[in-house]
């Protein structure tokens, strides 16, 4: 009923640019009963994806999960706060070391196991990798929130920058742990096949796309939201803004780490460059800012959009494709300041105000 009267009004107006259209067209986007709809629909077809699809389509939705995961984390902490950090890859490498050190440490343990052990072995491994590296960022971002989460503006997004470039020095410099530039490689056998590694990185990016959503709207978000349009004030009406910054920086340090160990088990190896690359950051930036920045549906937009755009320049200009990449950032910045989300938002509002009664005398 609701699409046959869209319809007819659209035919009405005789156009899809007008602000009406959009205006509608959102209302019906965020109708309850479509997003759950549109929720299981996506849930059972990218659990029916490794059954119906080759290894390269399955390695890009893979990649595709992970950069929406690392996003939301970003966005609950920068987005939702206002604290732009420019170190977020710091967790990631956290967790990417932490589950190639516990990964390499299980191998002797793998060969001294009855052939009965074997079945379970690796799944317990696996899991228990993904929750040291969550563990293990959670517990570096607890002392680093509190004391960088006391800076802000440009000072906050420089420490942060500092940090990314302190993990990559401890991981390059302390040899005896990390294998310092050479990195670690993984034997095959504690790894989980691609199939595993998709469906880990699909749960992340769910979880915490689902995180993002049930912060959004919680008494908890609405005080971020305070904190993120002006942090004198939310002190002054009671707001506790340390508590809740720290407490949305932990959150958001344990998704990357644990993102962090399924792409280590997804790559087989893991060095300092890959671990802590300031380009990753940049990523989870442009993604945020395209589809919407704190939003919940603006980073699986905007992951979408530039994973596509990326694999399309990769194949295109292999030289380039960065170079392009920072062109949109640009342009992103300068023409859609709110995303994507933020546009149609405008459009919705353009198009109540047509429907307005004017005032004629």
């Amino acid at each position: 009923m609701l699409i046959r009267i869209l319809l007819n009004r659209i035919n009405k107006r005789n156009t899809i640019a007008n602000p009406w259209f959009w205006s509608h067209v959102v209302e019906f986007l965020a109708a309850p009963r479509f997003q759950i709809v549109l929720a299981i629909t996506t849930v059972l077809a990218a659990l029916a994806v490794p059954m119906m699809t080759t290894d390269y389509v399955l390695t890009f939705l893979l990649q595709l999960f992970m950069m929406m995961a690392l996003a939301q984390s970003w966005n609950l902490i920068s987005g939702m706060t206002g604290y732009v950090s420019f170190g977020h890859t710091a967790f990631f490498g956290i967790g990417a070391y932490t589950g190639a050190l516990i990964l390499t440490a299980g191998l002797p343990l793998m060969t001294s196991l009855a052939p009965t052990a074997l079945f379970w072995f690796p799944a317990i491994l696996f899991i228990f990798s993904i929750l040291c590296g969550a563990i293990v960022s959670l517990l570096v971002a607890l002392p680093l929130g509190a004391l960088t989460l006391r800076l802000r503006g440009p000072y906050f997004a420089i420490a942060m920058l500092g940090v990314n470039e302190i993990g990559r020095m401890v991981a390059t410099l302390w040899v005896d742990l990390t294998e310092g530039g050479d990195g670690i490689p993984l034997n095959p056998a504690v790894l989980p096949d691609l199939s595993t590694a998709y469906y880990a990185m699909f749960f992340l990016g769910a979880v915490g796309t689902g995180l993002v959503a049930w912060i959004h709207r919680s008494r908890f978000g609405l005080e971020l939201k305070t904190i993120r349009e002006d942090e004198g004030a939310a002190e002054m009406i009671g707001v506790n803004t340390i508590r809740n910054k720290i407490f949305a920086f932990l959150l958001s340090a344990i998704i990357p780490g644990a993102v962090g160990v399924v792409y280590v088990m997804h790559t087989s190896f893991i060095d300092p460059h890959s671990a802590f690359t300031p380009i990753l950051n940049l990523q989870m930036i442009v993604i945020v800012l395209l589809g919407g920045s704190g939003t919940v549906w603006g980073p699986v937009i905007g992951a979408a959009i530039i994973m596509g755009f990326r694999e399309f320049l990769w194949a295109e200009f292999p030289a380039a494709h960065l170079a392009l990449l920072g062109l949109l950032v640009i342009i992103v910045v300068f023409y859609m300041p709110r995303g994507i989300l933020g546009l149609i938002s405008q459009w919705r509002m353009a198009g109540a105000c047509q429907q307005l009664p004017s005032n004629r005398s």
